[in-house]
């Protein structure tokens, strides 16, 4: 294909791009049907009595809203692996073991070539690294009280283990770094979520009911460990496609 082909083709793709968007955005401003007033007013009236979380926004997406939680962390797992895979095949150089099949050993974890590592690269990140995590962890365990939450925390997370592979030396070897136990980890955590969710039929408050409730814990309990598990999937997935885009292009 020439020079000039791509050029249209990719104008081509902006022009669509901007019509979808267009299509979705513009009945929208147009449409003359109020706002759904009494669904906000209701969730500003009853949301903390219900849900026990002071930040109704992570009340809405653990709970009133739950479905669309569980597609959105669907929609990020495919469009991880999508990632990966576009990466792979459209003939980059993924991390070292990131671009392996599952089960399959993987080389040392050289995440950058060693011409583009420094010692100041190596030392500052390495140091922050853990830092990042632990903040990860606040944001993903207090977001029912304040700004925060699972996928909020596991993205901060993701910042945190992308610090540690930066700032390991080469050919070190970091467990939380690796692509194997990034796997798993995802991977225990979407299971967990899948658990969670279905052990409320269990209980009898059906699919995404709190199953805590008949131990008399309080309705957040519930909302915090669905952020806990979010959050690990978050972290691990966005870290292992972070980690693997580290490799070096052809």
């Amino acid at each position: 294909m020439s020079g000039r082909a791509r050029r249209i083709l990719f104008l081509a793709q902006i022009a669509l791009c901007v019509l979808l968007v267009a299509a979705v955005l513009i009945p929208v401003f147009l449409s003359s049907m109020p706002w759904p007033l009494s669904a906000r007013d209701y969730l500003q009236a009853n949301g903390l009595a219900e849900s026990g979380a002071s930040n109704l926004v992570s009340a809405i997406y653990l709970g009133y809203r739950a479905f669309d939680t569980l597609g959105e962390t669907i929609v990020l797992l495919v469009a991880i692996s999508g990632t990966i895979a576009i990466i792979a095949h459209g003939g980059a150089v993924l991390a070292q073991g990131y671009g392996l099949p599952s089960g399959t050993a993987s080389e040392p974890a050289r995440h950058l070539p060693p011409k583009t590592r420094t010692e100041l690269l190596e030392v500052v990140t390495g140091k922050l690294g853990p830092v990042v995590l632990v903040f990860g962890v606040y944001v993903m365990m207090y977001g029912h009280l304040s700004p925060g939450g699972g996928f909020q925390g596991g993205v901060v997370i993701a910042s945190g283990i992308v610090f540690l592979a930066l700032g390991s030396r080469v050919d070190a070897s970091n467990s939380l770094t690796s692509p194997e136990n990034l796997v798993r980890i995802e991977s225990a955590a979407f299971a967990l979520l899948l658990l969670a969710a279905s052990s409320g039929i269990i209980s009898g408050s059906g699919f995404f009911g709190n199953p805590l409730a008949g131990a008399g814990l309080t309705p957040v309990a519930f909302i915090i460990t669905l952020n806990a598990i979010i959050g690990l999937k978050v972290g691990a997935g966005l870290g292992f496609m972070c980690i693997a885009m580290l490799g070096r292009g052809k």
